[in-house]
């Protein structure tokens, strides 16, 4: 079927075979890797008397060809399918240590059984114990040499392992600062102009060849199978898809239980649908155009290029159309607003087509053998179309936050943002300006690096989003839907059920947060071994300090430590306060207390582990402490006794945050303990800094400590001869009718005494809030007064007491000596 271009195609696939001999020898080698685990496997679960299957002589040569091969070649994936065997034999070298290491302990306690043997000129032992003691002896003797041998391999896997990653660093780095001539300068336009005419002819070469092997997939015999290929894709993407989803939206409604559940398993549905449909109908043609083998070698490449890259882009497409759902905002996941869903609604398709023709003509210049000024050509447009496209995604967002802010009407209120959403945006957005100004500078290997990374972070990061989602949702779903058949069955609480569902959720969060960053960081080989190379320009002398080498990546990677371990700890306790301490039965102080703490502990081990990275060891912290602590004895006595003042509120909890104390003249409720104060919020609204050690060493009344409920107490003289029964009657009556006052324990009316020529009546009632009291006293006192009117009785008045002078009269001699 492909004569008229046979001889077109043979310097063609010549051409291709020289540049696709790495594949090849990727292939012998994960081969060869994969017989030799596999023949480790068997010989590990042999015993150790039997004969070592695993070839030492054998994978140390490999060992040695791959060291002597690393300085003569600098292709990122040669260098990783290098890294990956050596990895495979470094790793068959520690399992036969460990394997082997209990055998010989073994063997050493059975020889330590034997005794030791005769001396020279001693009667000889018994001929059973000889012979046990020699064949002891030669099973110790191999098992000592294959775990001597095992390290050996180890170590060279070791030294191999860190020649190509010295070698990986040097091509990223090599990579990464290479410089081209600018866009903006002839010479750009010049080199590619010159190597036209080659690369043309390559392609030519491509073209024709595509180009024959569709009019030879259009031939009698195989015409029916590619329209039909066709037919099935045009069914697939049209049809099939709007089927799909319509039935998935049915399903959702009909058998998804009622509630957050529902939006994420639609979105997922969604990603799902779309993904096949556009990827199975490039499958589709690809397979009715090759149903007869139409296409050669290099074209099945291409070909399988072309339907990988679909199913990528379709996902793609597929994730943006089910997160941002211009067209049903009660379905959209991120709280997305509907003008910005609109405004952005075409960005999702756009970068599947980019994506697509990057996968595309990037496989086209390996096939064909393209220049590299072609190469860099496509990289420069690559990078650019991605940047532009996050742009004009960011400024369309802008816009409409604009429109939206000044539609608004001045008192409403503004919708809420978020702060991280805002951070990463702009992150993005300064990541696209640096990426699109690197292309135009010349920096085409960076920039496309970069424009990668961003469009990476943005896939990754959605997928993630969405997980989350639907992981918690499910999770929370099962929970509800089955308590009631585990609380009858098994006994399990409801809350226990929630316990276990905000642990199982987060435990699945952290397990793809965790993939989403090394998916993430892929792009960039080895990692941070790699990125460790970028800060070798900055400067690679170490700064000493005694013994300590403090290098500029000592502190990246200690700033790094930092700032990650302190968003975990903040993270962790955002976690538990929010969603796992609700659904125990801690009370919210106790809840508050846990929170701090682990804020201490988790700050302590992020110091600590920010200080190890820094340089320093355990040893040097140890001994760095020990002097901080003579400084710590001599200045900061009062700052540590507050300090431990704190951890023992938060243990023994003698007061906690909501609790009502009076420490001398300040009184108020705890708002906070902090690691060095206690803040107490007064009556007057004012806050109060107490140091931590004035609650412990000094006595505190705390109000609300055994018992939160309040008392209230009216103390009312009356004249004697008023009807007691008939006060305590009203005295009752204006406790009972108050709403605040509480029947358990019931109030109590007693007559206290005698005073002052008064009956002394005495009310005691309880409420729920020690806080309200003075309130409540008021209203009561209001009650009883107005009772008492209704009544007639009339309260003890005061005793008016009036001077006058005495104007003629015996003097007060006089009077006190004749008082008649």
């Amino acid at each position: 079927m492909k004569r008229g271009v046979t001889r077109n195609r043979a310097r063609f696939d010549g051409v291709a075979v020289r540049f696709d001999h790495a594949p090849m020898l990727r292939s012998r080698i994960l081969l060869f890797v994969l017989l030799a685990v596999l023949s480790f496997g068997a010989f590990a679960a042999d015993d150790a008397s039997a004969p070592a299957r695993f070839d030492f002589d054998l994978a140390r040569q490999k060992i040695a060809e791959i060291q002597k091969k690393v300085p003569e070649t600098s292709e990122a994936q040669d260098l990783g399918d290098f890294r990956d065997t050596v990895a495979a034999f470094a790793s068959a070298a520690d399992a036969i240590v460990a394997d082997r290491t209990p055998r010989l302990a073994e063997l050493d306690a059975r020889l330590a059984e034997l005794g030791p043997a005769p001396a020279k000129g001693a009667p000889a032992e018994a001929a059973d114990i000889s012979t046990q003691r020699n064949a002891l002896t030669q099973q110790r003797t191999a098992v000592d040499a294959e775990i001597k041998r095992a390290k050996v391999l180890g170590v060279e896997a070791q030294q191999v392992t860190a020649q190509i990653d010295e070698a990986r660093r040097a091509s990223f780095q090599a990579r990464v600062s290479q410089r081209t001539a600018s866009p903006l300068t002839p010479t750009f336009w010049r080199n590619i102009r010159d190597a036209l005419k080659e690369d043309g002819a390559r392609l030519g070469m491509v073209e024709s060849g595509m180009v024959s092997a569709v009019a030879d997939s259009f031939a009698p015999d195989n015409r029916l199978y590619a329209i039909g290929g066709i037919v099935v894709a045009i069914l697939l993407v049209v049809a099939g898809r709007w089927w799909a989803e319509g039935a998935l939206m049915r399903l959702s409604a009909d058998r998804v239980p009622h509630g957050r559940l529902r939006r994420s398993a639609l979105a997922l549905a969604i990603l799902v649908v779309v993904t096949l449909s556009m990827g199975l109908a490039a499958e589709a043609i690809v397979v009715g155009f090759d149903w007869h083998d139409a296409f050669s070698d290099t074209e099945k490449q291409l070909a399988h290029s072309f339907v990988n890259a679909a199913f990528f882009a379709s996902f793609v497409f597929g994730l943006g159309r089910a997160l941002i759902s211009p067209t049903r905002p009660s379905w959209r996941l991120p709280p997305i607003p509907d003008a910005t869903a609109l405004a952005i609604r075409g960005f999702p398709l756009l970068l599947a087509i980019v994506i697509v023709l990057s996968i595309v003509v990037r496989r086209i210049n390996a096939l064909a053998g393209a220049s590299i000024s072609a190469t860099v050509a496509a990289s420069f447009v690559s990078a650019t179309l991605y940047s532009l496209i996050v742009l004009w995604a960011l400024m369309r967002i802008a816009r409409a936050r604009r429109r939206a802010d000044a539609e608004r009407p001045k008192d409403a209120e503004p919708e809420p943002s978020s702060l991280a959403a805002h951070l990463g945006l702009t992150v993005i957005g300064i990541a696209a300006i640096v990426a699109l100004i690197a292309a135009i500078s010349g920096f085409i290997a960076f920039a496309q690096l970069l424009a990668a990374l961003i469009v990476r972070v943005l896939i990754v990061g959605s997928t993630f989003y969405l997980l989350v989602h639907l992981i918690e949702d499910v999770f929370f779903t099962i929970a509800s839907m089955r308590a009631k058949w585990m609380q009858d069955t098994l006994g399990v609480r409801s809350r226990t059920l929630d316990q276990l569902s905000v642990v199982l959720s987060g435990a699945f969060r952290l397990v793809a947060f965790l993939f989403a960053m090394s998916l993430i960081f892929s792009g960039f080989g080895s990692g941070r071994a790699e990125l460790s190379a970028l800060t070798e320009q900055i400067g690679s002398r170490a700064l000493s300090i005694g013994e300590i080498q403090i290098t500029p990546d000592a502190v990246l990677g200690a700033i790094a430590v930092l700032i990650v371990g302190v968003l975990a700890v903040r993270g962790l306790k955002r976690w538990l306060h929010d969603r796992y301490l609700p659904t125990t039965s801690l009370d919210p102080a106790m809840r508050s207390s846990v929170t701090t703490l682990l804020g201490y502990v988790g700050g302590t081990v992020v110091f600590l582990l920010a200080l190890s990275a820094l340089g320093f060891s355990i040893e040097r912290i140890a001994w760095v402490a020990s002097a901080l602590s003579v400084g710590i004895g001599f200045g900061l006595q009062a700052v540590v006794q507050n300090f431990v003042s704190g951890l023992i509120l938060l243990v023994e909890r003698p007061v906690k945050v909501g609790d009502w104390v009076a420490l001398g003249d300040v009184e108020g409720d705890i708002r906070r303990i902090n690691v060095r104060a206690t803040e107490i919020q007064m009556g007057d609204r004012s806050t109060m800094i107490v140091p931590n050690s004035e609650l412990i060493t000094k006595t505190v009344r705390n109000v609300t400590l055994a018992n939160a409920q309040g008392r209230v107490q009216v103390r009312l003289p009356m004249p004697l001869d008023t009807d007691a029964d008939t006060v305590l009657r009203i005295l009752g009556e204006s406790f009972t009718s108050n709403s605040r006052v509480l029947s358990d324990p019931a109030p109590s009316f007693t007559i206290d005494g005698i005073q002052n020529a008064t009956l002394i009546f005495v009310g005691v009632g309880f409420i729920d809030n020690p806080r309200q009291a003075g309130g409540v006293r008021s209203e009561i006192l209001l009650t009883l007064l107005a009772r008492l009117r209704e009544a007639g009785i009339r309260m003890v008045a005061p005793q008016e007491v009036a001077y006058r002078p005495l104007d003629s009269g015996p003097a007060m001699a006089d009077i006190g000596a004749n008082p008649s």
